[in-house]
């Protein structure tokens, strides 16, 4: 109720901020009200797929932020079409580690995220909007047998990483900047790239 009083607006100018009608127009607005309102920087996407080059430091995924020309100029590139615009800086994600697909990630990607704080939804968000658009489909995927963890899981990679020398900084089913670390100092220890990507494969090696 409280979202609804702050963001829905009356488009149709009908005299009611109508989001349950058949008709999406306000409900659409709304959305874009919201939006706007966390941050949505008009103009800029929320990101773009790359393929990364051989030998790409996987240390740098989900770090630091680097305007577009930077990440170009270590060798990441656009999976599709010619050079990405300098829209503003952009960090890299690696949804499904680093045999699956990448993404430059912008400010509107977090701004997505306000509203739901997964990195799959607001990605599956984006796309939709890219495909609606006009654009093709992700030229990278998903390895065979790839799936989040569940949350026992989760939390089960966090003791057996901490159990092994790398700890988490707690067992909460949370991938934050701790166990990312973690996993990345165990990656390198037993070869993978360390991309700090909490796999069923990391789990099983673990166990």
């Amino acid at each position: 109720p409280t979202s609804y009083q702050a963001y829905a607006v009356d488009f149709t100018g009908d005299g009611k901020r109508d989001i349950w009608s058949e008709d999406p127009t306000d409900a659409l607005a709304s959305t874009a009200a919201y939006l706007e309102k966390m941050g949505w920087e008009r103009g800029v996407p929320w990101g773009r797929e790359v393929v990364l080059p051989a030998g790409f430091n996987f240390t740098l995924a989900s770090g630091p932020t680097k305007f577009p020309s930077e990440w170009a100029r270590l060798g990441v590139q656009p999976a599709v079409g010619g050079p990405i615009p300098d829209y503003g800086p952009a960090r890299i994600l690696l949804p499904a580690g680093a045999k699956g697909v990448a993404f430059l990630v912008f400010r509107n990607f977090d701004v997505i995220k306000r509203y739901n704080n997964s990195d799959a939804y607001a990605i599956g968000v984006g796309h939709l909007g890219d495909r609606i658009g006009g654009a093709g489909a992700l030229r990278g995927s998903w390895p065979a047998g790839e799936r989040a963890l569940k949350r026992a899981e989760r939390q089960e990679l966090q003791s057996l990483l901490t159990q092994a020398g790398y700890s988490t900084g707690g067992v909460d089913g949370r991938i934050g900047p701790n166990t990312v670390e973690a996993i990345r100092g165990y990656q390198k220890r037993i070869g993978m790239e360390p991309d700090g990507h909490p796999s069923v494969a990391l789990l099983t090696r673990l166990r």
